[in-house]
Formats: C-alpha cells, sequence, structure tokens
C-alpha cells in the first residue's frame, strides 16, 4: 500500500509521501505511543556542539580584524610564530569544514521536522514556512545589529527551496549534492588557479579592487553607535547575497545529504552498533582514513598559501588567496566527512561518554549560542562596547575561543522561549520533534531521534544565568592577562 494512501492521524493523506519517497513501507501501523517514543542520542547533540565551537573559531576573527569584512586581508601579518600557528589551525581544522557539518545536521533536522509534523497531523509545508520565516527575521536583524556575516537569512531562504525539493527520492538528492557541491568548487578553484597564472601579466594589478582602508573600516565598527551601524547596514547587504550563492550553495548540497542520511538512518547506525543494520567498522574507517587525508592535505595548502610556512608569516597576494578560498571550499565536504566519522566513533565508545556529556548541553541551545556568541563578541570587539577590534593578537583570539566555548550559556537564552518550534528541529526541546526519517519506521517507533535544531527553548538552558556585559567584562581580564603574558601589553 503505497505511504501516500496511508490515513494520518485526523484523517489526512498525502504530502509526506514526496518526503519519504524511497522508504515506504507495505505494511502501515499505527503512530507510536508517548510510551514508545524513540530515545534521544545525546552523542548528536555533543556533533551539534563541536560544529558550534569550529562555527565560533571561523567568525571570531571577522569581529577581531573587522576590514575582512569589506573583503580585505587582516592588517598586518602574524606577528609572532604563536599567533601564525594559531591562523594556520584554524585554517586547516575549522575553516570550511564547521559549517558544511552545521548544514548537514540542518538537512537532517528537516526531516525529523517533516515526520513530526505528519504525526501531529499539521501542515508540513505551513510549519516548515512559518519556521523559516521566524529564522529569516533572526537572520537580518543578527545581520544588521550584530554580524554582517550572519548565515540564518541564507539558512530560511534555502530551507524554503529544500522544502519545495522534498520529494527527492534519497538517491538523487545524494546525486544532487555531489553535482552542486563539485561543481561549486570546482569553479571557485578554477577561478583561483586562473588568477594566479594571470596575476604576473600586464594590467592584472589594475583589474584588481582596490585595497579597503583597514583603518577606516576599524574606526567605524569600533565607533559611536551611528558609524557602526551604518557600517553594519552597508557590509550585511554587500556579503548576504554573497554568501547566499557562495557559503549557501556548498550549504544546501550538505543540506541534501543530510536529508539522505536521516532516510537512510545512518547517524543512528554509526552510534548504535547494536541497531537492526549497523554500519561496520570496517567501512566507517575505509571511508575516513582517505576523506582525512585528502581534506588535511588540500587544507594544509590552502593555509600555508593564506598564512605562509610556520615560522615565515605573510600576507598573500589577492590571486594566492582566492586559490586557497578554493582549496578551502574543495576540502571542506571532504574533511568534513571523514571528521564527523570519526567523532562518531569516539562519542559511541565508552571513554566518549564523558565528552558527550560536555558537549551536549551546548548542542541543545545551538541558536542561543550562535546568537549569544555573536552579541559577546561584538560587546567585546565593536564601538557597542569595548571596541578592541584591531587591538589584539592571534593568540589572544584563540585564546577567547577556548574560553567563550566554556561559557555555551552566555547570551540571548531568551530568543529560544519564544519560538515555539524550532527552524531545524529538537529532540530535547518537545517530545513530538525529531523522530524518524520515515513513515515506516514512526509507525513502529523504533528509531532513536537524532534531529537537529538551531536551538532549543530557554527552559533547558544551564542553571548558571551570564549576562552578556558582565561576560564582556570578564573576558576583558583574560585578554589583559593573556595579551602580557604574551609580551604585548594591556590591550
Amino acid at each position: 500500500m503505497p505511504l501516500g494512501a496511508a490515513t494520518r492521524r485526523g484523517g489526512r493523506t498525502g504530502p509526506s509521501r514526496r518526503l519519504y519517497a524511497g522508504a515506504m513501507s507495505p505494511a502501515p501501523q499505527p503512530p507510536p505511543s508517548a510510551e514508545s517514543r524513540p530515545r534521544r542520542l545525546p552523542a548528536v547533540d555533543a556533533l551539534r556542539a563541536l560544529a558550534l565551537l569550529g562555527i565560533l573559531a571561523v567568525n571570531i576573527w571577522f569581529f577581531a580584524d573587522p576590514v575582512r569584512l569589506v573583503g580585505g586581508e587582516p592588517t598586518t601579518a602574524a606577528p609572532t610564530v604563536a599567533d601564525q600557528l594559531v591562523a594556520l589551525v584554524v585554517t586547516v581544522v575549522f575553516e570550511a569544514k564547521s559549517y558544511v557539518l552545521f548544514s548537514f545536521l540542518f538537512g537532517l533536522s528537516f526531516v525529523h521536522q517533516q515526520a513530526a509534523a505528519w504525526r501531529a497531523g499539521t501542515s508540513e509545508s505551513g510549519r516548515t514556512l512559518r519556521r523559516m520565516l521566524v529564522l529569516a527575521v533572526l537572520g537580518v536583524l543578527h545581520g544588521i545589529l550584530l554580524f554582517a556575516g550572519d548565515i540564518l537569512l541564507a539558512y530560511a531562504i534555502l530551507g524554503v527551496l529544500l522544502l519545495a525539493l522534498r520529494g527527492l527520492r534519497t538517491r538523487t538528492a545524494l546525486v544532487l549534492a555531489v553535482v552542486v557541491a563539485a561543481g561549486f568548487s570546482l569553479v571557485i578553484l578554477g577561478i583561483g588557479a586562473l588568477a594566479a597564472l594571470l596575476s604576473g601579466t600586464p594590467g592584472f594589478a589594475e583589474a584588481l579592487p582596490e585595497t579597503p582602508d583597514a583603518a577606516a573600516a576599524v574606526a567605524a565598527y569600533t565607533g559611536p553607535l551611528p558609524e557602526y551601524l551604518a557600517f553594519q547596514l552597508a557590509r550585511w547587504a554587500a556579503l548576504a547575497p554573497s554568501i547566499l550563492f557562495g557559503q549557501g550553495i556548498m550549504a544546501f548540497a550538505a543540506f541534501l545529504v543530510g536529508l539522505a542520511a536521516a532516510r537512510a538512518q545512518v547517524l543512528e547506525r554509526i552510534l548504535d552498533r547494536s541497531a537492526a543494520r549497523p554500519i561496520p567498522t570496517g567501512l566507517l574507517v575505509a571511508i575516513l582514513l582517505p576523506s582525512l587525508l585528502v581534506g588535511l592535505a588540500l587544507s594544509t595548502t590552502a593555509a600555508v598559501l593564506r598564512h605562509g610556512l610556520p615560522g615565515a608569516p605573510t600576507t598573500p597576494q589577492p590571486a594566492e588567496s582566492l586559490l586557497a578560498s578554493g582549496l578551502s571550499l574543495v576540502a571542506g565536504p571532504i574533511q568534513a566527512t571523514g571528521a564527523t566519522i570519526l567523532v562518531l566513533m569516539v562519542l559511541r565508545s565508552r571513554p566518549g561518554a564523558r565528552l558527550t556529556a560536555a558537549l551536549a548541553p551546548a548542542g541543545r541551545m545551538t541558536l542561543t549560542n550562535y546568537l549569544g556568541q555573536s552579541l559577546v563578541l561584538a560587546l567585546l570587539f565593536s564601538g557597542l562596547g569595548l571596541g578592541l577590534a584591531g587591538e589584539v593578537s592571534g593568540v589572544v583570539v584563540g585564546s577567547l575561543i577556548v574560553l567563550i566555548v566554556g561559557r555555551p550559556a552566555a547570551g540571548l537564552g531568551a530568543v529560544d522561549a519564544q519560538l515555539p518550534h524550532r527552524p531545524a528541529g529538537d529532540p530535547a526541546a518537545c517530545d513530538h520533534l525529531c523522530r524518524s526519517p520515515d513513515r515506516r519506521a514512526v509507525r513502529r517507533g523504533n528509531v532513536s531521534s537524532s534531529g537537529m535544531s538551531l536551538g532549543v527553548r530557554g527552559d533547558v538552558e544551564a542553571e548558571e544565568k551570564i549576562t552578556p556585559r558582565g561576560e564582556a567584562g570578564h573576558l576583558r581580564a583574560v585578554i589583559a592577562w593573556v595579551s602580557r603574558s604574551h609580551g604585548k601589553g594591556d590591550p
């Protein structure tokens, strides 16, 4: 019997058949009772927290050196070997990988949210569109007020596109994801390679855009509120389209992979070796090793092009920077695949249980932490607060990454409390969200919940409440201590 013909609770039929195409059951059963609802997977929350950590590690540099927001390179080359090593590590480990993982989890969550809507007998399209609208509004406010490099608006727009394509078969979604990611990566890499080849020809330098005025960017970003808001609005308006049609293309490919993984219950089959169809460890290792080796080789090459060899810091030429971006873009999904498998294998082990327990709370409130981090960083570096942009070294920025990750409750906990439904699903906030990705498993009630979200309700946040300005003051003290120990004086 086709799934589309099966009667949903409340007598509704139809749309979910498109979402779960390729995972249809000939023997539908009643929806699971409250007692049979599947358990959630803390390891998935931990994975989501790690993705957020990587995003922070990349985004913080745009706050600390706002010339990056106007398309320029850092104001100066890394002043010490330690500063350079911090930048190299961030490029090799996090750049172009963390947002790919985050986007994969968004796509996986999409399937669980659709399943939740079907079980509740509500419109899948209506619920998703409402969530995307809330996410878009938050994205616009976040982009203008806090961080011009906001990704939430792009997620909202691409989430609507994913909704329109939810009827794709699993294999078709995977093929489309590979074509989109590979095609876009090769285009950017080709442009970078062509620029490198032409860099020495007459007229090439004159054809490049003018170098942004770093001093003017820092002055506007750290200036009075009107100047700060004018800078933010101009940069957000300029960056939003490029993020949507640049980073967003790779994110959408990851959405599609997440959708396919949710239907096939890939994360459950990796984490639970007692599952009905666990993925063999040998197969995981066979995917993990080449993915990490190839990804690390490409990322390391990009890092050296951008930052120079250890001990010989450099400021790249525009052609080198573009080529490095292309290499990072190609490396991103490859390295993220291997890293994700490795992390899941660690988290499913007995020693990994402690790491899971430490990371999972941050992963249960991702939207809160994403926005909260931006608020804290804006208070530290912009004219909204201490105005430290352009004054801190790479070592200090690296120390801040570690410190802020250790305080995930900072920021906007009340934001999520206002959202009755998360933009990308959440296994912790509501019992009815993020069940199995296909009707067959939903009806049997035998699948572990692994839905992702961009955040959860405020009532599950850590008991310790930290005000953003109080946290900023604490971070300033740490900056002073690290700077003194690093021989740079108090910024």
